[in-house]
């Protein structure tokens, strides 16, 4: 089973979520991205100038959405941002903003990196 990006998009934004994630959510996750084919460095650009762009005032807010985001939503706002990336404007705001953007979705990021390494071998 390959997973599209929109799939990849739907899992990263649980990185946002306003709730705790747990092994099982890591692993999911991990699973997800790993059937993407795509490589690690292509999932961090993914992360850091597609999704992060899009969801990361949901930390920011008092009642942030726990439950999943609307896919549909999701994945055009994405998009939009995918389309932006080769823009040197774009890539400047993330870096300037990536602590602000990731401070929460950060520790969860790794977790996963590291059940990706696991489930690989």
């Amino acid at each position: 089973m390959s997973a599209s990006r929109e799939d990849v998009w739907l899992a990263l934004s649980e990185l946002w979520l306003d709730n705790q994630l747990d092994e099982y959510s890591h692993r999911h996750i991990a699973r997800v991205l790993l059937a993407s084919g795509l490589s690690v460095e292509e999932l961090q650009s993914i992360y850091l100038e597609e999704v992060a762009p899009l969801l990361w005032g949901n930390h920011w807010t008092t009642a942030g959405v726990w439950d999943g985001f609307d896919a549909q939503w999701l994945s055009a706002g994405c998009r939009r941002f995918q389309q932006r990336r080769g823009s040197r404007w774009h890539r400047w705001r993330c870096r300037l903003l990536r602590r602000l953007m990731t401070y929460a979705a950060e520790p969860e990021w790794q977790q996963v990196l590291l059940r990706m390494a696991e489930l690989r071998g």
